[in-house]
């Protein structure tokens, strides 16, 4: 049996289980290599594995050795991203390492219905993706992107392991927005972080970012990190989130709502609130991911009903940073 067709069968098996919709499996660099589901249109195909990859890049940098998955989730699907190299397979990693291979190349994407537990899904699909694995690492295979080589045999065998739909046009905005925050309201978003950091009994840090990942509120709790490094976590927080949300919209035509990135041993939370991002890390320990999903959203909503009583106005100001440093106060 030839590779592409190995690697085929076992994301059959992934696509037979119910609610799942798609699986694709891409290379790091965003190069499409197999998929089973449902049809995608030739640019799809490849702005669906560069947005996919652009999220696991920003994912693995965040969270290097031991990221488990990154699962989206939005009102019409969720998509779960899991990296091959997943710590789960600790044994055949160390098998990877020592000859040299590279483990983080590979990543498979699953989009499912809204009302799937991918939890489950990433259990029962463990033996498929260590195959997966295995497969394509002892293959010798490189997978080289036929968009840099610019080689159109390459480029319709890929499109040849894919089932194309038509080409529809779509368009969609993401709007910005320019905040004036007064020390009044910068305190009050303080203290909402607080009272997370108070019930949150394990919680590392919790910031709220807007613009490119700048931050406006910021709590560190277990983990005390240099300014710098929050600042970077924030902007690459600020990023994936926005990444997703293309990646959400070109799946699913949907916004993305809610993203867990689950390590061994934290959960990494970012969530939409207004035009910005709340981003938590939480250790797992003394609360269980489904207590602390219960959380998130109280503290979610107080954060936006804040937000929404800050007056702005796109049409007329432009923004000043040197006025907006002078009228906020972060500790």
């Amino acid at each position: 049996m030839k590779l592409e067709e190995k690697v085929g069968s076992y994301l059959d098996d992934i696509k037979k289980l119910p609610g799942v919709e798609n699986v694709v499996l891409t290379q790091r660099d965003g190069n499409p290599i197999h998929s089973s589901g449902v049809w995608l249109s030739k640019d799809e195909i490849f702005n669906v594995c560069s947005a996919a990859s652009a999220i696991y890049n920003v994912g693995i940098k965040l969270h290097p050795k031991n990221l488990k998955y990154i699962l989206i989730e939005g009102k019409k699907a969720k998509i779960l991203i899991v990296p091959l190299n997943n710590p789960v397979h600790e044994s055949l990693n160390r098998y990877l390492e020592q000859s040299e291979a590279n483990i983080h190349e590979f990543f498979i994407s699953i989009t499912a219905q809204p009302q799937v537990n991918l939890g489950s899904i990433f259990l029962q699909t463990n033996n498929c993706l260590s195959s997966i694995k295995t497969t394509l690492l002892n293959s010798g295979q490189t997978f080289k992107p036929p968009l840099i080589e610019y080689d159109e045999i390459k480029l319709q065998e890929i499109l040849n392991r894919f089932k194309i739909k038509d080409d529809e046009e779509e368009s969609y905005n993401f709007s910005s927005i320019l905040f004036n925050i007064s020390e009044e309201l910068s305190w009050e978003l303080n203290k909402i972080l607080k009272n997370f950091s108070t019930l949150v009994l394990d919680l590392n840090y919790a910031f709220l970012s807007i613009e490119g990942g700048f931050i406006l509120s910021k709590i560190l709790k277990n983990l005390k990190l240099p300014d710098r490094i929050i600042d970077n976590i924030s902007a690459m927080s600020y990023s994936l989130f926005h990444v997703a949300n293309r990646c959400a919209w070109l799946l699913k035509k949907m916004n993305a709502e809610n993203i867990l990135l689950e390590c061994n041993n934290t959960f990494h939370f970012i969530n939409k609130i207004n035009e910005g991002v709340f981003s938590s890390e939480i250790r797992k320990g003394r609360q269980k991911l489904g207590l602390i999903r219960l959380y998130l959203p109280q503290f979610l909503k107080k954060i936006s009903t804040v937000l929404s009583s800050v007056e702005h106005d796109q049409k007329h100001e432009s923004f000043d940073v040197n006025k907006f440093l002078d009228n906020m106060t972060i500790k």
